[in-house]
């Protein structure tokens, strides 16, 4: 499975994360999960994604169910600099 790592610091960022992933048109279905795979959330959820900010600290991934590696360009903004 390949995920790729981002960062949701703010409030801000993660209304725009969510903005984004459901305006990128894409039928795929994203999760965001830990750094262990173990808890998981709905990458398109505002309350999901704010949890998972909040609790998954710097280890949040997103992962494409439907299409395995594929992720939407605007995943790009959020990915931090030094994974």
């Amino acid at each position: 499975m390949v995920r790729a790592k981002i960062r949701l610091d703010t409030n801000k960022s993660v209304m725009a994360f969510v903005q984004a992933m459901n305006s990128d048109g894409s039928i795929d279905k994203y999760v965001i999960t830990d750094f262990e795979g173990i808890h998981c959330v709905s990458a398109r959820s505002y309350l999901g994604v704010l949890y998972a900010s909040s609790e998954f600290g710097d280890d949040m991934y997103l992962v494409n169910l439907t299409e395995d590696g594929k992720f939407p360009h605007c995943v790009d903004e959020f990915r931090p600099l030094n994974p």
